[in-house]
Order: structure tokens, then sequence, then C-alpha cells
């Protein structure tokens, strides 16, 4: 985690992350100090919750999360599912800016660093998740826009070996890819989709060169179909009944 972190900070550069999470909860300032704080936390404790981003003042920007599985704790005897993940955010203006290649470049960087069973790249909903107005706001959005994630990191305490979904840039490895067929049965199974197999037990599967938001999606639909046995589902619904949208509210809408 502590060098996939490094990658990250030196692509986007070092000051696009300039605040974090301090050990009693409190946003801190990223300073030399806090670096050698996190560093610390990363590589001596037994787990952690991180965060980093860009903006004191607004939403989006370039964000870090990392929720560490904390081992021999004794809550997760009742959450046997719970694994350790992280989320690597950019905005909009990046992709746009600096083309998709360079997205991918980076996710494969990433990817290099870190062990995992599955992981993705994907334009997604970028808010105040857990505020009763946003979700209700996101409902319609989400259905007209289906290429656009709805981000939970509470998902990792339910996660398991599981992937999530089917999405632009999509990650595999073991146990789940032995349970996709490995590197050959992929590419049997996804007939003109890029499988690339980056590291040894480490998949890419790429859905086109440019993420896709809307429409009729068909890369996606048939990567959706092959995992379809082996996917990851909510039992509570992400998003509440349409009928709770307010427009009173609208306003309060966040860009992707």
């Amino acid at each position: 985690m502590l060098r996939a972190w490094e990658v990250y900070q030196a692509t986007v550069g070092p000051d696009k992350l300039t605040y974090y999470t301090g050990m009693e909860g409190y946003p801190s300032r990223l300073n030399d100090w806090a670096r050698s704080d996190i560093k610390d936390r990363l590589l001596n404790a037994d787990g952690c919750l991180l965060e980093l981003w860009e903006h004191d003042d607004q939403l989006g920007g370039h964000r870090v999360e990392y929720r560490g599985r904390m081992l021999d704790q004794p809550q997760y005897t009742h959450e046997p599912e719970a694994v350790s993940g992280v989320a690597f955010w950019l905005p909009t203006e990046y992709l746009e800016e600096q083309g998709p290649a360079r997205v991918k470049e980076l996710a494969l960087a990433l990817a290099r660093e870190l062990p995992f069973n599955t992981g993705y790249v994907s334009p997604a909903f970028n808010g105040l998740m857990d505020m009763q107005m946003v979700r209700p706001l996101i409902h319609d959005l989400c259905f007209r826009y289906p290429g656009l994630d709805i981000f939970d990191s509470e998902v990792t305490r339910r996660l398991g070996t599981r992937p999530k979904g089917s999405y632009w840039l999509n990650f595999y490895g073991p146990p789940l890819l032995n349970e996709l067929s490995g590197v050959t049965g992929l590419r049997e199974r996804l007939p003109g989709l890029s499988v690339q197999e980056f590291a040894p037990d480490k998949v890419l599967v790429e859905l086109g060169e440019w993420p896709e938001v809307d429409g009729d999606m068909p890369a996606y639909r048939q990567l959706a179909r092959v995992l379809e046995p082996h996917l990851y589902q909510e039992t509570q619904p992400p998003l509440p009944p349409r009928t709770c949208a307010a427009g009173s509210v609208a306003s309060s809408t966040e860009s992707p």
C-alpha cells in the first residue's frame, strides 16, 4: 500500500494531496511529519483507516481512501467477508486532459504494487453519498448513465473475493481468476475483448479505449454475463425508492 501511494503521488504530483485524516480522526495538513506518521501506520499497524484528499472546501479533486482490515480484531469474527480495500480517485479533468492511456498506465502501475482479488477503474458519482438528500438525486441518473459507479467504501466489509461489477478496466487475481477459468479461459469466453496478463496471476480485462457511461454498452454486458455467477450482490438496495426524491434539493447534485 505504501508503494502504491508513492506511485500515485509521483504520477499526479506532490501537491495534489494536501490533507489527511489524523490518528484522532480530524483533518490535518499533509506535511513532512504527517507523511512520516502515515508511513509508520502503514508499515507497523495491523490495519488502519486512512484518507488523503486535495481540497478542504469542495468535493472532487484527487483522493486516496484506504480501509485496511485490522488483523486479529474480534469484530471480524462477525464479518468473515471483510477485506482490505483502497480507492485512488482522479478528477474527470485528468481523464479529459491526459487521455485514457495515461489513466490506464497509472492503474497498471498501482495494480503491480498491490495484492488483490479484484479491482476496477470506472467513472463514478462523486459526492457525499451518505447524506440522505444526495442518494435520491442519483437514482434516476444511475439508470440513465449505467457506466457510472456508485462508490461505497463500506462494501469492503461484505465483498470477500467477489467482483463488484463490469467496468471499463477490470483487474482479477486469485482466487477469483481461477474461478473465471484463468487467462486462457477468459480469452475464450470473452472473444473480441482485451484480456492482458500483466503480472503472474494478475489480469486486466479492458472494455474499449475510453470508458462508456450510457447506451447499450455491449462489451460491458458481455463481461457481466461471464461474471454473473461470481458477482457480489447487495443485500440492501444501494439507493432509496424514487419516490424519496425531492425537487427542492436538486441544486445539491454533484458532477461525476
